[in-house]
């Protein structure tokens, strides 16, 4: 078999953003040469009489985006006299200031150091009458730092680095210890014994980088931030190899719970932040990239599961950040959109400093994560159902030869033995997944100009034959400061994704499904001639290897995400920001049935071609002011307007009857089966207000308030209001703590109650609509498809978060919070009579509940010079339960779940299952008969009637969700692992319904848990006497025997890496060098582990890809 080529024909929209790409490359040159021009341009206007020249630096470093460094000694007793300058360029204003002082200066990037001017001859001739102590400052990658400040400890003799991280002092003696500080590292103190160069290699401070909250209205610290929000730093996923972002936000989130419908390569996903909100309308987050908000789920083509998801059009190595908003303090800002919480992208941006490139490659393999759905193979499977033949006969009262006999006789008709001895088919279908990514980013900047590039190339083999994926992402994000007062920016996405896709659940077309459900050992691939087998045994003319050969599903993927964005200061802290953004995906979707196969060999091929496109448009404009009053009185406020405009057009074709199989261009089959397309537009309009106040940074208030227009509703009903309140206290700060305040070193308690919205899922609800039709003698008609509803309104979420931070010995963060979501006016569809041609009405009418508590600690274990060790832990508890129903039911059953009044809303409801009967080895169940009491009578039968299916006290959303994580770091080594797990919830086995039959269907499979099925009295099991035709047959009825815990405790990800100490790299040229091995989903404990308790969905096992284990080998240069 041939592996189809997906990794080709990048379609014309492709080259279009190629030529985008470069277009915005021009751009960075011009607005760079821009920046070297800065200096030149840039003005001052200042009076002094008399001033120190210290005081004259700093005034003109407030003027303008220029940082001055220079050190203290050097401007010691320096004084500037009379200088009176009126918007007089910089240049003039500092040879003013330095004239005569023996000082001068030099630029580069941004940053004017002073020092002084070389008199070779004095110097010469000076005598040396102090000691020089002068070294490097650096970063932990190797950077140098620009402007940090040096001093001897316990006096004022001191300066700053310089442009290449070098300073100088003179001190009048040895040993002195040196203090060095920069904002964002840990102070340092280092000891000098001799002259010798030093190198001094700063910490990040974890402390301070924590403290700061995006909210995409807004930035807060952490200590004033009174919401509920979790953030994720993107150094979490630069290793994981995986093409989305979002699986790695289990376990490292509280309250997030992250479900896929399928493991192939970019499969669409879903993220649910705390509990379920909805019935019918969405339960995703809200997805806003770097302030703009973007559509989130599928973006296929075709009915697979497996298609693509919008998140994996953006690189992992591009994300800065991830913050998730999870109470209404923020989210109500968002408004219609943010009842099920907001996820905050933060993609990379340039740095002041030279130009760094970084380059990174990684390459791996993948394989199932567990056993997938173990079958009995060929021999043992003949054996199996040749005793089931046998104790059938028996049971009708036949001797045991006579039972043999018929058994001899009926054995070859479900398990023979074929030509070629058994197959197993795991090795037909599936392969080693393998994975490879090459990445790589430029970025820098000076003060008035900041760029980040990057490319990367991501190709993915999948663990079925014939499936995978092909990426190509770039991103360029630009900032420029064009004036004083205004700066401008872009953020430039595109992407281009091929992937070849198969079916999942029941379809002939999944390899999952095919290997457990339509094949056997039995079944041969081949014929002896060397021809595809084509004559199965279950399933006639289902050749799952014919298919995955010639057959294919393929879908094409371009996207362009463009953000610009304009803002001016009108005065200090009053500034005004509009941003624009244009999101467009197009998307092909090829599904080809060969005429060799049996898919397409009774229509002679057919070939279904969609086309998807779609175009988002983000008008956003802000107006924000900043002021202190009287020292102690902070005030934030801000005040917004947005538009938002969102267009979908769709166009299918389907084609039949090929003249040859190797021409499959729709236009070339000859019937045209169908053709079809829409075309929606939605729009929604916004105005919104927030206000922020804090008195001595120990009390702060908030508020928030946005009003919501959107078309998905009648024009009465077309606006929706929602607000936020929220505050908290930081009671450390009070004179009362500080007898505790050498152990206790950060305490607050936080609370927000607010409103927010869900919209409907379906754009046009609230309208009577009609649809055409043949179905009337063929002809052609219009009939009545959507009763009419003006009432139709939004969804509301009333959310409750009360939050409790502290911190001990500034090592232990601890976060404790306790949260009420109440959901009301759920869209829900309430029974009519039939009479008026439909069964139910869509109304706002149910209520739902979700609460819970969380609690997440970090922990800085140990933080030396050498090593150092961190760990993060989270567990999150919540419940689920229906208030309120359609106004007139308390319960709906629907198939073996039910919704109840006062219940989780995936309740199971079924048939309670009592274990085997040691005796006979029959199937036992509980009558659960109710008493006078209103309670189960738990009486045993074996007659399936007789059994009633009650409402159990087991739901399929867990109880308990979290994560662990550990990250160590020892000199040139760093290692790190995250636990993810889960407890209390349950699924339902679908496929177990199909192969548990004892003995009713002879010709599937036979799971291999069956071993242990009751064979003699005394036998004590939970499977039945296997016989064929059993007189109550399992696999037509769902009991609880089916109903598995999903509690799993998971090694999510595994990463060991090396740095090469950089004494080595710098010879080359290279300023760091790490070699890294990561892996993902490397062990899994599972209460059952038949199956993968995360291939879950709604509840019900799924048929289809489970999670993959991956296993990467990577390196990463930075120049």
């Amino acid at each position: 078999m041939n592996k189809k080529d997906y990794c080709n024909k990048h379609e014309g929209s492709s080259k279009r953003l190629w030529i985008t790409f470069l277009f915005f490359c021009f751009i960075v040159t011009g607005f760079m040469q821009a920046a070297n021009t800065a200096f030149a341009q840039t003005t001052v206007t200042a009076t002094f009489k008399k001033a120190t020249l210290s005081e004259v630096l700093w005034e003109v470093q407030r003027q303008t985006d220029f940082t001055f460094v220079y050190s203290t000694k050097d401007v010691e007793g320096i004084s500037v006299r009379n200088l009176d300058v009126n918007n007089e360029k910089i240049a003039v204003v500092l040879d003013k200031c330095l004239k005569n002082s023996g000082l001068t200066y030099s630029v580069h990037n941004g940053v004017i150091a002073i020092k002084p001017a070389v008199d070779e001859a004095k110097e010469v001739a000076a005598p040396q009458q102090k000691t020089k102590v002068s070294g490097t400052v650096i970063d932990e990658t190797g950077q140098a730092i620009i402007g940090a400040n040096v001093v001897v400890t316990g006096t004022t003799n001191g300066g700053t680095t310089d442009l290449d991280g070098h300073f100088f002092l003179e001190v009048d003696h040895l040993p002195v210890t040196l203090t060095v500080s920069y904002v964002g590292y840990v102070r340092q103190e280092v000891k000098v014994t001799s002259g010798k160069m030093l190198k001094v290699e700063m910490s990040p401070d974890m402390n301070l980088m924590e403290e700061v909250v995006v909210t995409g209205y807004g930035t807060f610290k952490k200590s004033a931030y009174a919401g509920s929000a979790s953030n994720v730093k993107g150094d979490k996923m630069k290793d994981i190899p995986s093409v989305s972002f979002m699986d790695q936000l289990q376990g490292n989130a509280p309250g997030v719970q992250f479900t896929s419908s399928s493991g192939q390569p970019g499969a669409s996903s879903s993220l649910r932040i705390r509990g379920m909100g909805s019935f019918n309308a969405s339960n995703s987050p809200l997805y806003v990239i770097d302030g703009v908000p973007m559509r989130s789920g599928t973006i296929n083509t075709m009915s697979s599961d497996a298609g693509l998801d919008i998140m994996s059009t953006i690189n992992s190595s591009d994300i800065e950040s991830i913050t998730i908003i999870k109470d209404a303090a923020a989210a109500s800002l968002y408004g219609s959109r943010a009842a099920n919480g907001v996820v905050l992208i933060t993609t990379k941006k340039g740095k002041v400093g030279k130009p760094t490139i970084s380059l990174k490659a990684d390459w791996g393999s993948s394989d199932f994560a567990m056993d997938y759905r173990p079958v009995m193979g060929g021999e043992e499977r003949r054996q199996y159902i040749y005793d089931g033949l046998v104790a059938g006969q028996m049971k009708k009262g036949k001797s045991e030869a006579d039972a043999m006999a018929y058994a001899d006789g009926e054995i070859d008709d479900y398990a023979p033995i074929p030509w070629c001895g058994y197959t197993n088919w795991d090795d037909v279908l599936f392969q080693k997944g393998s994975h490879q990514s090459y990445e790589a980013s430029l970025s820098g900047g000076t003060d008035r100009f900041k760029y980040y590039s990057s490319l990367s190339y991501l190709k993915q083999d999948g663990i079925a034959i014939n499936s995978g994926l092909e990426r190509i992402s770039g991103r360029l994000n630009v900032d420029f400061q064009a004036t004083d007062k205004f700066k401008l920016g872009a953020n430039v996405l595109f992407a281009t994704v091929n992937q070849d896709v198969y079916s999942e659940g029941t379809s002939y077309s999944s390899p999952f499904y095919t290997s457990r459900s339509a094949v056997v050992p039995s079944d041969p691939v081949y014929n002896e001639d060397g021809s595809w087998n084509r004559d199965f045994i279950r399933i006639s003319d289902r050749n799952p290897a014919l298919a995955a050969t010639y057959d294919y599903q393929r879908e094409y993927v371009t996207r362009a995400f463009n953000t610009i964005y304009g803002e001016y200061e009108f005065i200090k802290d009053l500034k005004f920001r509009s941003t624009f953004s244009y999101d467009y995906v197009n998307t092909k979707g090829n599904d080809w049935s060969d005429p060799r196969t049996s898919n397409g060999d009774d229509i002679n091929g057919g070939m279904s071609k969609k086309f998807y496109e779609y175009k988002k448009m983000v008008w956003a404009n802000q107006l924000s002011y900043k002021t202190s009053i009287a020292t102690d009185h902070h005030l934030d406020a801000l005040v917004g307007y947005e538009i938002d405009d969102q267009y979908r057009d769709y166009l299918s074709g389907y084609a039949t009857n090929f003249a040859t199989y190797d021409k499959n261009q729709i236009s070339n089959g000859m019937k045209t089966e169908s053709v079809g397309g829409n075309d929606t537009r939605t729009r929604m309009v916004s105005y919104l207000f927030r206000v922020n106040y804090d008195y001595k940074n120990k009390y702060y208030l908030g508020g928030s308030f946005r009003t919501d227009g959107s078309s998905r509703f009648h024009r009465d009903n077309r606006w929706g209001n929602f607000w936020s309140v929220s505050g908290s206290w930081r009671m450390i700060e009070e004179g009362f703590m500080d007898p505790v305040k050498d152990w206790l070193t950060d305490f607050k308690i936080r609370a927000s109650y607010g409103v927010n919205g869900t919209l409907p899922s379906d754009y046009f609800g609230y309208r009577g609509l009609s649809s055409l039709t043949n179905g009337y003698l063929e002809q052609p008609g219009i009939i009545q498809s959507q009763l009419k509803n003006n009432d139709l309104q939004w969804e509301t979420n009333y959310n409750l978060n009360l939050g409790l931070d502290f911190s001990l010995w500034n090592r232990i963060n601890v976060t404790l919070e306790y949260y009420t979501r109440t959901t009301k006016n759920l869209l829900m569809d309430r029974p009519i009579s039939m009479t008026t041609g439909f069964g139910s009405y869509l109304m706002n009418i149910g209520e739902v509940k979700n609460k819970g508590v969380e609690l997440e600690i970090n922990s800085t274990n140990i933080q030396a010079k050498d090593f150092s060790w961190n760990t993060t832990f989270n567990i999150s508890h919540n419940k689920n339960e229906i208030v309120t129903l359609d106004g007139m039911q308390t319960e709906i059953i629907s198939g073996n779940q039910i919704r109840k009044v006062g219940k989780s809303y995936r309740t199971f409801y079924m048939i309670e299952f009592a274990g085997i009967n040691p005796e006979t080895g029959a199937p036992q169940f509980y009558t659960n008969d109710v008493d006078e009491n209103g309670n189960y009578k738990k009486e045993i039968t074996e007659v399936i009637k007789e059994a009633h299916a009650i409402v159990l006290d087991k739901h399929a959303e867990p109880n308990v969700i979290g994560g662990l994580s550990n990250t160590l770091r020892y000199k040139w080594f760093d290692f790190s692992f995250m636990f993810s797990y889960q407890f209390g919830g349950y699924s339902y086995d679908n496929w177990a319904q199909k192969t548990e039959h004892g003995g009713n269907d002879l010709e599937a499979n036979i799971p291999t848990y069956y071993r242990d099925s009751w064979r003699q009295p005394g036998d004590i099991t939970n499977y039945e006497l296997f016989y064929e035709k059993p007189s109550v047959a399992m696999n037509k009825v769902s009991t609880t025997r089916r109903l598995h815990s999903t509690d799993f405790i998971r090694l999510k990800t595994l990463t060991f890496g090396v740095t090469v100490p950089k004494e080595w790299t710098r010879k080359l040229g290279i300023d760091n060098v790490r070699l890294y091995a990561s892996a993902n989903n490397l062990w899994t404990w599972a209460a059952y582990d038949y199956y993968d308790p995360e291939a879950v969905s709604g509840g019900t096992a799924i048929w289809g890809t489970p999670p993959l284990k991956t296993v990467t080998f990577g390196v990463n240069v930075n120049f």
